[in-house]
């Protein structure tokens, strides 16, 4: 939608491509606003012929600024589409990961760690407000600044901090917020004017927005592996091993098996520390006397067990 919206706002598009736009635009509050953040930048743009490629640097870094140089003397109708893809990555940082975790620092100090294929669209850092929407899972490590309230939008709920530490899982269905340090607003946004509800968090404490459910529902974190994916450290006292296999998918990406059903209800106390796959799955193994395939992402335990 970058390159047709340029098109849109230097004057190309065809009839049936302006239809298009505007019926984009008119589907959804998200799309309306992402338009209207395009024509603002679009037209800031008319006004300022040479960004200067500092800024660019202060945004994204010094090896993602040498990347996009903007030079003097550009045709804006012939170069509209790369002007706003150049746009798209100085107000849009988008990240899109597969499998290993990526660390992003932001301008302003603070650091998200993304989990996976999580990513991360619409990074808004401006004087006012720090803006981000999150699908799939993440840390975030925020730098504190009262003057501007950091704001993470998930796909049916609403995240609003001022410093602060914490996780977020995000899905279709689900937002849940686990705490590590300072205090969390989450937010269920209300629907047909409708009022949003909100509830507080602080350390040790999760907040569940569900689509099935009508409100907020908030818990201690009893769960000492919420932070496993990032630290590499898994700690299980008398764990089902149906729990267990969950968690060392989510850890390790992998998928687990058990050629005999019955593992399911073993019970493992153990703790693995920065270790391999393959290394906990040999652990598990000999603790119940089994034995185990592995090959690339999938592993089959067999045996009596426990």
């Amino acid at each position: 939608m970058n390159e047709q919206l340029a098109k849109y706002f230097s004057g190309e598009c065809t009839k049936d491509e302006i239809k298009q736009v505007n019926s984009w635009r008119s589907e959804s509050f998200d799309n309306s606003k992402e338009f209207n953040e395009a024509k603002n930048i679009w037209v800031s743009l008319q006004e300022a012929p040479e960004p200067d490629n500092r800024i660019l640097d202060g945004i994204l870094g010094e090896a993602d600024a040498k990347v996009i140089k903007i030079s003097r003397g550009w045709n804006w109708t012939r170069y509209a589409a790369a002007a706003v893809v150049i746009l798209g990555l100085v107000f849009s940082i988008r990240l899109s990961l597969s499998g290993d975790d990526s660390i992003q620092k932001l301008a302003d100090g603070s650091e998200i760690v993304l989990h996976g294929e999580s990513s991360i669209n619409s990074v808004s850092i401006t004087d006012n407000i720090r803006e981000v929407r999150l699908t799939g899972k993440a840390y975030f490590d925020i730098e504190r600044d009262e003057s501007r309230p950091f704001i993470i939008i998930t796909e049916n709920a609403r995240i609003e901090v001022l410093g602060t530490s914490f996780v977020i899982d995000a899905s279709t269905d689900k937002t849940e917020v686990s705490v590590e340090s300072g205090l969390v607003a989450l937010v269920k946004p209300g629907k047909s004017g409708k009022t949003d509800l909100t509830v507080k968090l602080s350390v040790g404490e999760v907040g569940t927005v569900d689509n099935a459910s009508p409100g907020i529902f908030k818990k201690n974190n009893n769960n000492p592996n919420y932070l496993a994916w990032k630290t590499k450290t898994l700690t299980f006292e008398r764990s089902k091993m149906s729990d267990v296999e969950l968690i060392l998918e989510d850890v390790y990406g992998i998928d687990i098996e058990f050629e005999n059903e019955n593992l399911r209800n073993c019970k493992l106390t153990a703790k693995f520390k920065e270790r391999r796959a393959k290394d906990a799955i040999e652990i598990i193994a000999r603790t119940f006397n089994l034995t185990f395939d592995m090959k690339n992402e999938k592993v089959i335990l067999k045996g009596k067990g426990c």
